[in-house]
């Protein structure tokens, strides 16, 4: 107590120090009362800042974001940026138009020739409006997408200052969707918040401007697979600035793409998300963790494991995690995760019927981010559509609702493929098969499942290669052709067993012999 009044701007320094290396080495019992002495101390309101965005960081990691998103708009309203609590996309909208008018005015090139921003309480108010970037992307979207327009708008009208990159990045990704899926912008978008790391002398942001690249923008025209080593790369470097968060975001964005998105051996993705999996518990990182662990649990299980990846790092189960969920108030991101990587695991067995009543539940506790197109956005598009023509074909009562999901998840994937064939392609034209397997084209259909073989092969998505086959050996075997479906099945199993997905492997010797030992009618209704 007698250092505030002895040693007042040392003190201040200590304290500010000590939070820093707290919240770097996961030290978080000691976090808050540490934090709260600076608050509680500080002279003028200027020297709580540091405080308030390290306690604010330490609440987000503590999955308190809606406590630490309070603290930043007090701020920021004392700072003199009020932002609404309650706002709906309406505002969002006109906040957007706002930037796209600037933006038009100031062209894209030119932007990183504005002045450089010299207002200490503008440079403030930048920090915390990255804090409301943190905090508010999963508990409020809108008031997120509402910080980034108002970063992009003190940049362009007052000058740059580091978080200026931020917020080119994340404008970037809401470009992606939330704002109108203008992808050619995006990447523009994208490109300059890379140029604005050395502009701006901003090298300690590295790794929050390539997990919006690398992890969200790029996908829509450079190849999936070129972004893996970049999101590593950046999640290494954000321990070594402290920035832990951040190295989890990259470690989410990794791990989605390396079981979902490249194809990679799967035994290697397994033995990464493993590894920094027991990195992120050891710096207090559970949150986070737990977003990780549906990738890991997708590798285990195609794996052929029985390991429940929950059970070894939390002692809970996914089916209780799961249900802990569902009773929030808003559903858990960590919950859209479980549900992808369980309809993606239905959908490579070809047991989607089995999985029906917990997809619909899953539609009724889909999480409600802000649409931006990151790779598991992108699998929930793809399997919505191959769920959707699937139940279709059921002709049941609810026929319409399933071909209506299908053919705007076919619609949405079209679109993509012309951003991106590489990344889209095959996809799309599997969607494009089932679409006239469902309509009983059966040229149409077998011409369009060989296309998206050959797209996946030539674009070396093993993983793809081998769901494409599956699906059109279910569809010759539908229509009574044993000799193809057997040839087909065989190519998918032959992807899987590259893939190293031995629990698959196992699965299609059985279908196989099944095959070649059942007649028709009993096989088809096996299989199915």
């Amino acid at each position: 107590e007698q250092s505030w009044v002895s040693h007042y701007d040392l003190t201040i320094q200590l304290y500010d120090a000590a939070l820093e290396a707290y919240y770097a080495i996961g030290r978080f019992s000691s976090f808050e009362l540490t934090a709260k002495q600076p608050i509680k101390h500080a002279k003028c309101f200027k020297d709580k800042l540091n405080a308030y965005i390290n306690y604010v960081r330490y609440l987000t990691a503590a999955e308190r974001g809606e406590e630490a998103l309070a603290i930043c708009l007090n701020v920021l309203e004392t700072l003199g940026e009020k932002i609404p609590r309650r706002i709906g996309n309406k505002t969002v909208m006109e906040e957007a138009l706002i930037v796209t008018n600037l933006l038009q005015k100031t062209m894209s090139c030119d932007l990183l020739g504005l002045r450089l921003l010299k207002d200490p309480k503008k440079i403030a108010i930048s920090y915390f409006l990255d804090a409301v970037f943190l905090c508010s992307y999963e508990s409020n979207p809108v008031i997120f997408a509402l910080a980034v327009c108002r970063m992009m708008k003190m940049s362009i009208q007052c000058g740059l200052c580091e978080i200026s990159a931020i917020g080119f990045g994340l404008y970037g990704t809401l470009l992606t969707g939330p704002l109108g899926a203008d992808f050619e912008e995006s990447y523009k978008m994208g490109r300059l918040a890379l140029k604005a790391l050395t502009k701006l002398d901003a090298f300690k942001l590295k790794q929050r401007v390539y997990a919006y690249y690398y992890g969200i923008i790029a996908l829509c025209k450079d190849p999936l697979q070129a972004s893996c080593d970049k999101l590593l790369e950046a999640y290494e470097a954000g321990f070594l600035v402290g920035d832990i968060e951040s190295s989890a975001a990259n470690l989410q964005l990794y791990s989605s793409l390396a079981v979902w998105g490249c194809g990679d051996k799967i035994e290697k993705a397994e033995e990464l998300i493993r590894m920094h999996a027991k990195r992120m518990i050891q710096h207090k990182q559970n949150k986070a963790c737990k977003t990780i662990l549906p990738h890991l649990q997708q590798a285990l299980d195609l794996m052929g494991s029985d390991e429940d990846a929950y059970m070894t790092f939390f002692g809970i189960s996914e089916d209780d995690l799961l249900r802990e969920g569902i009773q929030e108030t808003v559903s858990h991101p960590r919950n859209a995760v479980i549900f992808t990587k369980r309809m993606y695991l239905a959908v490579l067995r070809g047991d989607v019927e089995s999985f029906k009543e917990e997809y619909e539940m899953g539609l009724l506790h889909h999480n409600q981010q802000v649409g931006i197109r990151f790779m598991g956005k992108i699998m929930r598009v793809f399997l919505d559509g191959l769920l959707g023509f699937y139940f279709a074909r059921k002709r049941g009562s609810d026929e319409k609702k399933w071909t209506d999901i299908g053919e705007e998840s076919m619609k949405t994937m079209a679109k993509w493929a012309e951003g991106s064939s590489w990344n889209f392609s095959n996809k799309s034209l599997l969607l494009e098969a089932e679409y006239w397997f469902l309509l009983g084209d059966e040229i149409l259909a077998s011409a369009k499942y060989d296309e998206s073989i050959s797209a996946a092969k030539k674009h070396k998505f093993k993983n793809d290669e081998g769901l494409a086959a599956h699906k059109a050996a279910l569809f010759h075997l539908e229509h009574n052709r044993k000799k193809e479906a057997l040839s087909y099945f065989n190519r998918s199993k032959a992807c899987y067993e590259s893939w190293g997905a031995k629990g698959l492997v196992e699965e299609f010797d059985a279908t196989i012999a099944l095959l070649m030992a059942s007649p028709l009618p009993q096989l088809s209704e096996s299989i199915h």
